[in-house]
């Protein structure tokens, strides 16, 4: 029922996370499944914990929102999980930036990266 999308910007992200991060692509099949639920467009169920969601800003047509992408079997300590940017409109979820900790992004930086994403599919 959902539709996801990917921007071309955070594939090329996923890709290059994916050499330090073998499960990155578990993690996301994991979250899309997750995703289904939590923003059902009419019976949504809360299974991802408030403390692993945020809501960045949000207009009358979409919501941008940031989670820690939790990846199965990697080593990973949960503060050492990956962040992902992505946008929600009705029944379709974009995907819109990933970076991790071990690359000491900036929250600020990233915010805006992705509402520039989010203008190229809103």
């Amino acid at each position: 029922m959902i539709q996801f999308l990917y921007h071309d910007g955070v594939q090329k992200e996923i890709t290059a996370l994916e050499r330090r991060f073998r499960t990155i692509r578990d993690g996301l099949s994991i979250f899309e499944r997750l995703c289904e639920k939590q923003f059902h467009p009419i019976n949504p169920q809360q299974v991802i914990a408030p403390a692993k969601l945020h809501r960045i800003t949000q207009n009358d047509i979409w919501a941008l929102w940031k989670v820690e992408l939790v990846m199965p079997n990697s080593g990973l300590r949960p503060n050492q999980f990956p962040r992902m940017w992505f946008a929600v409109k009705g029944t379709i979820i974009v995907f819109l930036c990933i970076s991790s900790h071990v690359d000491n992004y900036n929250d600020e930086e990233m915010n805006h990266l992705a509402l520039s994403r989010a203008a190229d599919f809103f």
